[in-house]
């Protein structure tokens, strides 16, 4: 679990990592920490690791920590977000950005861990995900959060059920090696990958999704769908 801390207080930070250590040998979770004093660098490194978790405080100078997680979603992130201050006046601001949680600082020990229990029960190291490139760096995509993908000129769109649309820069042929029946999902196209579970009806020409959407299925795709969808979900 990769974990990073951000306020521009440095006595803040190894309080604040040193109880999330505890948390985390009285878990038996495995943990790397990361730590920054502004925004600015939190951003750049979490282009490349794909923190699990931010702990982000909000009244920092530059870019203030509601600032930072804007960046963070502008990239099309859906990192868990725990907000740090000492004031509560940015506690709208923190649900606009779709927040985790925010905590009063000083931090409580107790309310801490319990926010972290929280956060550990959405977090499975094994769960299926795809770290994809973007243009503005990677994105951890959760498999079970796919609505379908589709291959548009030198960039595949991921649906996702949320109605998001994220655009990586990987190679179609790529994704439909990770994307694969055996995790759940088809490639019904040259174009396009459904997930099976969220398949709501099909015929010989096109599938719907149970978030309404309609793709086609290719007149040499229809054979091999139909027998990779009936021993998924009778599987």
């Amino acid at each position: 679990m990769k974990i990073a801390i951000c306020d521009d207080e440095t006595q803040f930070i190894e309080s604040v990592s040193s109880l999330v250590e505890e948390w985390a040998r009285n878990r038996s979770v495995k943990l790397t920490l990361f730590r920054f004093t502004n925004g600015d660098d939190l951003i750049d490194v979490h282009r490349g690791e794909c923190m699990d978790l931010v702990i982000l405080d909000v009244i920092m100078p530059l870019l203030n920590g509601i600032d930072a997680a804007r960046e963070l979603r502008n990239m099309n992130q859906t990192v868990p977000i725990v907000f740090l201050t000492s004031s509560r006046e940015y506690a709208v601001d923190s649900y606009a950005v779709k927040a985790f949680h925010y905590l009063m600082k000083p931090v409580d020990r107790e309310q801490l861990f319990l926010v972290l229990d929280d956060f550990l029960k959405t977090f499975h190291p094994l769960k299926n995900f795809f770290t994809a490139k973007t243009a503005d760096g990677f994105c951890r995509i959760e498999f079970a959060d796919v609505d379908y993908l589709e291959a548009q000129d030198k960039q595949v769109l991921v649906h996702l059920g949320n109605e998001r649309i994220i655009a990586i820069r990987e190679l179609f042929t790529k994704c439909a090696e990770v994307f694969s029946p055996k995790d759940g999902f088809c490639c019904c196209h040259r174009s396009y990958i459904v997930n099976l579970n969220n398949v709501a009806q099909f015929s010989k020409t096109e599938i719907t999704t149970i978030h309404n959407a309609v793709i086609p299925i290719s007149r040499n795709s229809y054979a091999a769908f139909k027998e990779t969808y009936f021993k998924h979900m009778f599987a």
